[in-house]
């Protein structure tokens, strides 16, 4: 399925020196966001700005380019102009809005359809939709009685077209008046789509757009610590190294093990203080690849697997120097196990039932191994109380989930 992208836009506003699609957002332009999200998709891109193009040729060299000659016209000029590059059903969509992730997880539908939101960041300048049963009957922006704004990502049917063919001698093709038209033969559906998204217009609303990208990297099942210090770290580091081919997911999954492995070292050299430091940054730096295969949408099985993988072998790792700086004894040996069985278990219980608490994570684990190395610098009994309380947290993160999971399963069985 073909997707388009109208970037012909004449305005460079907010001050920049660059057109509006190339602004960088969280690291990266604000049209590249769509682009990788419609990975899937054969894009096609309207342009009238040389600096478009010359981007567009360099990052995405597959994707098709179509110039815009009038761009003064509007945008259903610029519409208009992939006539002939359209066969089926195809995506729209705007070059300077940014979308969360599920706007792009959508089923096909029998007619044009609109996708509509409840929420919009600037509600004075936003396009209004009127719906009626199952249809749209209004779409504009002097509407006073709206259901829904219109979010300016469209699932379009090639008879779009046609409408616009009835109106190509105009001075000025708006989208909105084709879509009016569209509403008023009954032939707009819409879709309620509960993802984030935002015109950019201002630096205000680019500041908003920023927060939701943020946000949107975070993760339901971030512990405590990650939720509170990790993703705030994280996701700083990703906003800066995002923009380099270089730092692909898998990439920062041996930076993060690699810094793993030096904790690892410096705990065997007794240098508990860096030891620790270093565990806390390898924990932080995790983060940065699920972030950028979010933000970049590379996400793989094989990311996935390696990063867990990884993850397994950095705990042992770090766990094993923090045995052999204390040195072996029954009790030492004892915490040991007992802290590397309670890195492995909670993954693999979540595994099975899909349930875990906050405090018995990995991030959770990797903060107590730094402050309990921190502490062990004055006190260094601390390295085996801290072995004994990641293994004691993790087993008591383990029966909670097992006694939630027990419960789920009788009420499951009764029903």
């Amino acid at each position: 399925m073909k997707a388009v992208i109208l970037a012909a836009g004449l305005g460079r506003r907010m001050g920049a020196e660059k057109p509006k699609p190339l602004i960088s957002l969280f690291g990266m332009p604000i049209i590249e966001h769509s682009i990788r999200k419609l990975r899937e998709h054969e894009v096609i891109v309207v342009y009238h700005d040389k600096e478009i193009e010359k981007f567009i040729k360099k990052r995405f060299p597959e994707i098709k380019l179509i110039y815009n000659d009038s761009p003064e016209k509007e945008n259903g000029w610029s519409l208009y102009l992939v006539k002939d590059f359209i066969e089926n059903d195809f995506l729209l969509v705007m070059s300077d809005h940014y979308y969360e992730e599920n706007f792009f997880k959508y089923d096909k539908f029998d007619k044009t359809t609109v996708f509509v939101s409840e929420h919009c960041e600037d509600k004075k300048e936003a396009t209004k939709v009127k719906i009626d049963e199952n249809k749209v009957s209004e779409i504009g922006k002097e509407i006073k009685d709206y259901d829904y704004f219109d979010t300016g990502f469209f699932y379009c049917k090639k008879e779009i077209f046609d409408y616009i063919e009835k109106m190509k001698q105009k001075e000025r093709i708006r989208l909105s008046d084709i879509f009016s038209e569209l509403a008023k033969d009954g032939k707009i559906g819409y879709h309620i789509t509960n993802g984030r998204w935002i015109d950019i217009d201002t630096k205000e609303d680019l500041k908003k757009a920023e927060k939701i990208v943020a946000e949107s990297l975070s993760m339901s099942k971030d512990g405590i610590i990650s939720r509170n210090i990790n993703r705030k770290i994280s996701t700083k580091i990703t906003r800066i190294i995002v923009k380099y081919d270089f730092f692909t997911p898998n990439m920062m999954t041996i930076v993060s093990f690699s810094i793993g492995v030096l904790s690892s070292i410096l705990f065997f050299m007794s240098m508990f203080i860096p030891a620790g430091i270093a565990t806390q940054l390898c924990s932080i730096v995790d983060g940065c690849d699920g972030e950028i295969a979010r933000i970049k949408n590379m996400k793989t099985r094989f990311g996935s697997v390696f990063d867990a993988l990884t993850d397994r072998m950095a705990d042992f790792l770090i766990v094993l120097g923090m045995l052999f700086a204390y040195g072996f004894t029954s009790l030492s040996i004892i915490s040991f196990f007992l802290a590397i069985s309670g890195s492995i278990i909670p993954s693999y219980v979540y595994h099975l039932t899909g349930l875990r608490t906050l405090f018995s994570g990995r991030d959770v684990r990797l903060f107590s191994i730094m402050t309990g190395a921190i502490i062990s610098y004055f006190y260094i009994e601390f390295l085996i109380y801290t072995m004994i309380f990641i293994g004691l947290l993790a087993y008591g993160g383990v029966t909670l989930v097992m006694y939630k999971f027990w419960k789920e399963e009788k009420i499951y069985s009764i029903d």
